[in-house]
């Protein structure tokens, strides 16, 4: 039994990776279950054994990618705040990038359908959540001077996430450089001291 479960959950993970892939080429509107059928190398009702339509595989795979997102900031560097702000930011930035291309076909969908835009939403909102109480905590220890609000601070970051995987998507060499700047820019917004130790 143990294997047939693994069987079909590596079937439908395969699937899933491959329908980012065909979403991100074709966009929602030109995706079909006989695109990613063929891009699967799996026959049509394959696909619908595990997804009875095109919109339950964009679903799937948009909770998927949320799922991600929940669990960005799971065993980051806690030694220091500065660490732990370096640590949660480079993986938002990561899996911000690896995901852009879905997360704008997301981003289309959620103008005309409020459950997408409900789902667009959470994707980010833990992780805001997340570095808001975060800064919240450091505040009040006396180790963190944000310019504006917590919770302003983590939205204005969110954008700023978006903009670079925005970038990283045409000059992924720039990863490591726009990395580091990214950090410098929030560890100074959020009044953090970057000294070794802090």
């Amino acid at each position: 039994m143990l294997r047939y479960f693994t069987f079909v959950s590596s079937t439908r993970e395969r699937l899933l990776d491959v329908a980012e892939g065909v979403f991100c080429r074709l966009g929602y509107a030109r995706t079909t279950i006989g695109e990613l059928a063929s891009a699967a190398r799996v026959t049509r009702p394959t696909v619908y054994a595990y997804f009875p339509s095109k919109d339950d595989v964009f679903r799937a795979l948009a909770d998927r990618v949320r799922t991600e997102f929940l669990a960005l900031q799971e065993g980051v560097d806690t030694s220091s705040p500065a660490a732990t702000a370096r640590a949660a930011l480079t993986a938002f930035l990561d899996a911000y990038t690896r995901h852009y291309g879905v997360l704008t076909v997301i981003a289309h969908q959620a103008l005309a359908d409020p459950s997408m835009r409900t789902l667009r939403d959470e994707i980010v909102a833990r992780v805001e959540r997340r570095n808001t109480r975060f800064l919240e905590r450091l505040v009040v220890a006396g180790v963190a001077s944000p310019v504006i609000a917590p919770a302003a601070l983590s939205r204005a970051v969110t954008g700023l996430v978006a903009r670079s995987a925005e970038r990283l998507a045409d000059h992924p060499a720039e990863a490591g450089a726009l990395a580091d700047d990214l950090v410098a820019v929030y560890l100074r917004l959020a009044g953090i001291d970057a000294k070794p130790g802090f």
